[in-house]
């Protein structure tokens, strides 16, 4: 019987630090656009605000994309993360919107 043969990508020893810090920048970029988009549906910011919202959430794809370059993700991988990076740019906008239309049918 043949033993299964595993191929495993090496990560470079330079890539580490390359890798760590875009992880971590992938969660501060996204707390920013999120708490930015909240700050301004909540009327605590002005609308001229949800650019500075957008750039977070394309430097964090950036890093996303960076990552995925990094670790040899699979082409399927790197889909699925592009994927709910756009999911994750839609879900405040979708939330804000069903509680808009949920405090309107309630307000009678």
């Amino acid at each position: 019987m043949i033993q299964p043969l595993y191929v495993r990508l090496i990560i470079e020893l330079n890539d580490f630090l390359p890798i760590f810090v875009s992880a971590a920048f992938i969660l501060i970029f996204g707390a920013f656009y999120a708490g930015i988009v909240t700050l301004v549906k909540m009327q605590k910011l002005k609308k001229a605000y949800m650019f500075l919202a957008y750039f977070f959430w394309g430097l964090q794809i950036y890093c996303t994309y960076f990552l995925t370059m990094k670790i040899h993700s699979q082409p399927f991988t790197v889909k699925a993360m592009l994927v709910t990076m756009i999911a994750y740019l839609m879900v405040p906008h979708i939330y804000y919107y069903l509680i808009t239309k949920s405090e309107e049918r309630y307000e009678n």
